[in-house]
């Protein structure tokens, strides 16, 4: 649920379409909703999105919503339960617009639209044109906001390469445009954060100490893992070679690392997702191994066990650590791009901000005269204090369109 500040009113906007086991509990899987997964569902049926109404104006304690929008109905092509395609889609979305429409004459919504990441991606295979939903609306006078990700690397939604872009359709059609995951980009196949706040102190001197105390603190995880590991090999006979091999992350994530460390999210999900829970395998069956065991070496098992699971669980966390320093030193290289090709950018006051590329970056989107709503998070002060800088600079030290034409043509971004 969303919530955009206008000046002095209020706008509430309320989206539907992720589901949970919970949420389908009456409706019928054959028409109403698709299965992604065991635990995920996705629905645009007119019935879903009744009772997604219903329980939002609820929980809002209200009788109306400005915006309702339909959010990823892309997803519904990845339904494992039954065949569905993007004719369907379309069809299924013409109804329920249908019932939007009678939603918006009663009063209950003022209008409503559709978030979709793969709308201004027209080679994605899951793409869902805008064109195409326009057409499947009767009433497209209701059909009044879309929503996509438009940051710095994923430029798609607003910037032109030749061909008309979902701002240009949105603007032909007086649909307003939101944007959002104006930090969040994915570049390159992978997410990467655009903030490159200070680690430690505000100061550079501050920053270099405490990145390494990081690094300083990750050779110590390591050494602590790997001496762990030796102590196991003495102690296991040389013919128990299937566990003998087990134990030995330590030197597999070491010789890693340089892959490792080039994204942190990508570090963190393969170390939480896939590292741990090998090492937890690897454990149980020692676990088994030192139960058939007759002596008192059982409890010294036990320990190290304990030990080596905390160990290696520290060090993974050490490791998206380390991998998080490489990505604010390439976002920092990124700020120092953007002073250099924008005079106005190089000139932003960064004293007193968490992450001043955050805010410039904020800014550019801003400045897009076809852009009418950046979303960003705000779950912890510090963004919102980023967050409201940005928007205060583009009210009294705007963008120049030289400023933004030059970022917008930097190969660096594409």
């Amino acid at each position: 649920m969303l919530f955009i500040a206008c000046i002095q009113n209020l706008t509430v906007v309320t989206k539907a379409g992720y589901l949970s086991a919970t949420d389908v509990e009456g409706f019928d899987e054959n028409k109403d909703y698709v299965k992604i997964n065991d635990k995920s569902f996705h629905a645009v049926s007119a019935k879903v999105i009744e009772s997604q109404i219903s329980k939002s104006l609820e929980r809002l304690k209200t009788d109306k919503l400005d915006i309702f929008m339909i959010n990823g109905p892309e997803r519904m092509l990845m339904a494992k339960n039954r065949g569905y395609s993007s004719t369907q889609l379309y069809k299924d979305l013409g109804e329920t617009f249908k019932y939007l429409d009678a939603q918006v004459a009663n009063g209950t919504i003022g209008g409503y639209g559709l978030c979709s990441n793969t709308m201004a991606l027209p080679s994605a295979v899951d793409h869902v044109s805008l064109s195409q939903v326009l057409d499947a609306c009767s009433k497209p006078d209701n059909f009044v906001a879309v929503e996509a990700p438009f940051n710095i690397f994923e430029r798609e939604v607003a910037v032109a390469d030749g061909s008309k872009t979902v701002s240009d359709i949105a603007k032909e059609n007086g649909i307003h445009l939101m944007t959002n995951r104006p930090l969040n980009a994915i570049a390159n196949g992978q997410i990467r954060v655009l903030v490159n706040h200070a680690l430690g102190g505000g100061d550079t001197e501050g920053s270099r100490s405490s990145e390494r105390e990081l690094m300083d603190k990750m050779s110590k995880s390591f050494d602590k893992v790997s001496t762990l590991e030796s102590d196991m090999l003495s102690e296991l006979p040389l013919q128990e070679d299937s566990l003998t091999a087990k134990f030995v992350w330590g030197q597999v994530l070491s010789e890693n690392l340089s892959r490792l460390s080039q994204n942190h999210f990508a570090a963190r999900h393969y170390l939480s997702q896939q590292v741990l829970p090998a090492v937890e395998k690897d454990i149980k069956i020692l676990e088994n191994y030192a139960a058939e065991l007759e002596d008192d070496r059982v409890h010294a098992f036990d320990d190290w066990i304990n030990e080596y699971r905390e160990s290696v669980r520290v060090l993974a966390d050490d490791i998206v650590g380390y991998a998080y320093i490489d990505t604010l030193r390439k976002n920092s290289e990124l700020d120092r791009i953007l002073n250099a090709l924008s005079p106005t950018l190089s000139k932003q006051n960064g004293h007193g901000l968490y992450s001043p590329l955050s805010v410039k970056v904020l800014r550019l989107l801003l400045a897009h005269e076809q852009v009418g709503t950046v979303f960003t998070g705000m779950r912890d002060p510090i963004y919102v204090q980023d967050a409201l800088k940005a928007a205060e600079e583009s009210q009294t030290n705007p963008l120049g369109q030289d400023d933004i034409d030059e970022i917008w043509r930097c190969p660096i971004f594409v």
